[in-house]
């Protein structure tokens, strides 16, 4: 018998279960795994949902309405890995397509916000599946999310940020959503990037200190000053920078806190291109025995990947075929939603490929 007719007789549902499992993890795209598992039922038994490979995130088409923007009923996504347009409907009659929370970068849920009843809601695009959360004390009339976790409805803390775009000195609120206790944790404070860790929320500015809260009890744990290219010195003082400093990013990466600081220069006759924006990363040191916490200048992040939204950011570890470089930034321009990807070694600039106007990251989950 040929070698033709042995591989047409090959009975391919027969593969050993551990064999599918390994494939399956190594899957950089949630699309094919869920195609995988489609073959039959033996390689949809080997390739459970409740374990599928890690996922690296999708660019979410974003509409402008007005000063915000919105999803559609027919929503577009974009897999950098695969290079494929994929187009899911959001089929949930009670989600508002114009109250979608903008500002951010998403894991699994897209969250939506209804100021009248000051209540969140959750819609996974992939699943359906949707959850919503009790009413908070007060109305969050601009929020945006700060994720925690793994799964929203078991294992996730959700930090709700009240931006408060109206008010000048920025002066918002901050609530935590424990899904253990289903309680709100409140408490009023300068806002703007921010992160969550160990239990504990973080928060900072341009030129300004960072903040660190017990989550939980609202209690000041530490007050660590900026890293000197922040200094108020160099903010106001000669040859302020002050134009130069776009944003000050708060990033969890890889067991750590990072400060990303971009650098570009977007005001006046001397505005630079997108393509010159310069990005310096910290690492925190938080404080141990005597010596008081402070931000420590790092020059590359290994194998780390650092994705930045409008509002907030997060880290993976690279993987091979991911469509994703190691060592490498990937930022959303807010100013155009367009994205790019910036090398911390070689400190230059790329246009990510993108078949959308407008965009941020969505990490799909199962």
């Amino acid at each position: 018998m040929s070698e033709e007719e042995n591989e047409e007789r090959r009975d391919w549902s027969e593969l050993p279960p551990e064999l599918l499992h390994l494939i399956a993890k190594k899957f950089p795209d949630l699309t094919d795994f869920i195609r995988l598992r489609a073959v039959c039922s033996s390689w949809s038994s080997s390739a459970p949902l409740s374990d599928p490979p890690q996922q690296f995130p999708w660019l979410l088409e974003l509409f402008q309405r007005e000063y915000s923007c919105t999803l559609r009923r027919r929503q577009r996504f974009y897999a950098l890995s695969s290079g494929e347009t994929l187009t899911i409907p959001l089929k949930n009659k009670k989600l508002n397509m114009y109250s979608f929370i903008h500002g951010g970068v998403y894991s699994g849920y897209l969250p939506f916000n209804d100021s009248r009843e000051s209540t969140f809601s959750f819609f996974n695009p992939l699943t359906r599946d949707s959850f919503s959360l009790p009413p908070t004390r007060r109305t969050i009339r601009s929020p945006w999310m700060v994720w925690t976790g793994t799964d929203p409805i078991r294992t996730r803390c959700i930090i709700v940020v009240d931006r408060n775009l109206w008010i000048w000195n920025e002066m918002g609120e901050w609530a935590l959503y424990d899904p253990r206790s289903n309680q709100w944790v409140e408490n009023e404070g300068y806002f703007y990037q921010c992160c969550y860790w160990h239990d504990m929320f973080f928060s900072t500015r341009v030129h300004e200190p960072t903040q660190v809260f017990d989550a939980h009890s609202k209690e000041l744990l530490h007050e660590i000053p900026p890293p000197e290219i922040e200094s108020r010195e160099n903010w106001y003082g000669k040859g302020s920078i002050s134009h130069l400093l776009r944003k000050s990013y708060l990033v969890v990466s890889s067991g750590v806190i990072l400060r990303v600081i971009w650098h570009h220069d977007v005001y006046g006759i001397n505005k630079k291109p997108i393509e010159e924006s310069v990005f310096y990363i910290y690492r925190l040191d938080l404080e141990r025995a005597n010596h008081k916490s402070c931000w420590v200048r790092i020059g590359d992040i290994g194998d780390q990947i650092i994705f930045l939204g409008e509002m907030n950011g997060f880290s993976m570890t690279a993987r091979p075929n991911s469509g994703f470089r190691e060592g490498c930034i990937y930022f959303i321009d807010s100013s155009t939603n367009k994205p790019y990807m910036y090398d911390i070694l070689a400190g230059t600039v790329e246009k990510v490929p993108c078949p959308f106007k407008r965009c941020t990251w969505f990490l799909p989950g199962l």
